[in-house]
């Protein structure tokens, strides 16, 4: 799974940064896996389109439905580089700047 593109998003959260990532492929279960090392983590797979969400208490969050190729991402003021630079070593490529 590598990362195809990024984009910034409109929020309104006071100083996070929120992106959009795309992918060559859909998440799958086992790419889901990848995030189970954050200190919250949630898949709903009695959803009709399985949801996930990892988070951090610094305001970090992935969320993403599984079988799509995209996922949101909320990096929060003060950890932006480590986590975008952390989210980036998780896949094979990034071509986010």
């Amino acid at each position: 799974m590598k990362i195809t593109a990024c984009r910034q998003l409109e929020d309104c959260f006071d100083g996070s940064s929120v992106y959009c990532y795309e992918f060559d492929e859909g998440w799958t279960r086992g790419d889901l896996d990848r995030f189970q090392v954050c200190s919250h983590w949630e898949y709903h797979l009695e959803f009709p389109r399985p949801f996930f969400r990892a988070r951090e208490k610094s305001g970090f969050e992935v969320k993403g439905v599984e079988g799509e190729s995209n996922c949101r991402v909320v990096f929060s003021r003060k950890g932006k580089e480590a986590e975008k630079a952390w989210l980036e070593s998780l896949f094979e490529q990034s071509v986010c700047t």
